[in-house]
């Protein structure tokens, strides 16, 4: 079950995953200036697709719009726009910011860009 971007909590009702974001990037994308939210290709991280409905923070409802994998934050930043990721950080600094957050034995899972689109009732 916990395969499933939902967990069913009875007949027709399920519970939408979690993603768990630090609250300054969290106001980032709720005031549309963040569009990808960057993660390292955990599995319940790589079960994520396009269509899934999630709860950011545990609050706001987001559909998963694209999900693309990269082998590492270097090609994720070569095929990205920096400021869909990170819109106040210059873009020369966002491999060293990527880093510090996910160090080597974590990059080397792969790495995962989720586009995000706020449900209507969060705007």
């Amino acid at each position: 079950m916990l395969n499933l971007p939902f967990l069913m909590l009875g007949e027709g009702q399920f519970l939408a995953r979690t993603l768990w974001i630090k609250e300054r990037y969290l106001q980032q994308i709720l005031r549309g200036e963040k569009t990808l939210e960057v993660r390292v290709g955990y599995p319940n991280i790589l079960r994520l697709k396009p269509g899934d409905v999630i709860r950011l923070n545990d609050r706001y409802p987001a559909t998963i719009r694209k999900a693309t994998r990269y082998d590492n934050f270097q090609e994720l930043l070569e095929a990205e726009d920096p400021r869909t990721i990170a819109p106040h950080l210059p873009a020369g600094e966002l491999l060293s910011a990527l880093r510090s957050i996910y160090p080597p034995q974590k990059e080397a899972l792969g790495v995962v860009a989720l586009e995000l689109e706020l449900s209507a009732t969060t705007s």
